[in-house]
């Protein structure tokens, strides 16, 4: 009978166009993120961008969020 994986956490940072130009790995497999993932945006209160991501990495389960930092 085969052992489960033991689910990890990770916080992250990044910004729009790291996300969607697929620079976001996973700390734990390295496989790289983007929202076809299952990417869910959180909205804060008062912000017209979602400033927070989660999702659950497909590789190896790990629950990432991401947060959204502005370009500067």
């Amino acid at each position: 009978m085969g052992r489960k994986k033991k689910i990890g956490f990770a916080d992250l940072q990044a910004t729009h166009a790291e996300l969607e130009g697929g620079e976001v790995r996973c700390p734990e497999c390295k496989r790289k993120l983007s929202e076809a993932d299952g990417l869910r945006f959180v909205r804060g209160f008062g912000q017209a961008e979602p400033s927070l991501a989660a999702l659950n990495c497909p590789r190896c389960r790990t629950m990432i969020s991401i947060r959204i930092i502005a370009t500067t």
